[in-house]
């Protein structure tokens, strides 16, 4: 039987986690304000018509619906982001022996709340590959080194963010191996197939669907650095942000 990698981490938990508590915020803040507007205006006999009153419980409820609808649309939004990390970690699963996989890598401090959360990296005789997951529906393009879906420009520029990522965890990494700082492989990965080819590339970045994963990980030549020893070190200081 082939062997597996070896796996840190939940792939999701800062999807789930954070993002609920963030698509809470705003049911939360209307349900203070209702709080404190009924409040102010108890008692109820102090002069205000049936007609006002009524108004006023009309509109808290309005308030309510609104804000509970808001928030579910942010948690789908959530769930939707940890289904696909779940995905993409069930594929990377599918590597070899002398791979290490380490989902929602934490860098700064804050915890699953405020630090900058890292989708997937892996560690292996091929170097270093900083993995965020993307789960769009439609069809995704490249056109002059932008991406498109369904022809329009997403909200968040995934390019950008894996750039500032893979800056991020170059500078973290440098600062504890500073003899000799890893090369950092950026890459983007679709679950399912919304992207239209099963790899391309834009300058430096490399994005692929799931099904070509495996591959782009393990068919690419190592840097000239790598060694060893800078990969055990690696993945012992990753492992406690996991």
């Amino acid at each position: 039987m082939a062997g597996r990698p070896r796996v840190l981490g939940s792939p999701g938990e800062r999807a789930r986690f954070s993002g609920l508590l963030r698509a809470s915020l705003p049911l939360g803040a209307v349900l203070v304000l209702c709080g404190y507007a009924l409040g102010a205006f108890i008692p109820w006999g102090n002069g205000l018509s049936a007609v006002l009153k009524a108004a006023i419980v009309v509109g808290l409820a309005v308030a309510i619906f609104l804000a509970t609808a808001a928030t579910q649309s942010r948690v789908d939004a959530f769930f939707k982001g940890a289904r696909g990390e779940e995905q993409i970690a069930l594929t990377l699963a599918g590597l070899p022996d002398g791979y290490t996989v380490l989902h929602g890598v934490v860098l700064g401090h804050g915890g699953l709340w405020r630090g900058l959360n890292l989708d997937h990296v892996v560690v292996g005789p091929t170097g270093l590959v900083l993995i965020e997951t993307k789960n769009w529906q439609g069809v995704v393009t490249c056109q002059d080194g932008s991406l498109k879906v369904n022809g329009a420009d997403p909200t968040r520029s995934p390019i950008d963010q894996i750039r500032a990522q893979s800056r991020i965890l170059s500078a973290w990494l440098a600062e504890r191996l500073p003899e000799a700082p890893p090369p950092v492989r950026p890459l983007i990965c679709f679950a399912g197939e919304a992207l239209e080819a099963v790899r391309i590339t834009v300058d430096e970045i490399t994005l692929c669907r799931s099904d070509g994963l495996i591959g782009t990980i393990t068919q690419t030549p190592p840097p000239s650095t790598w060694d060893t020893a800078t990969e055990a070190r690696i993945i012992q200081l990753l492992a406690r942000q996991v």
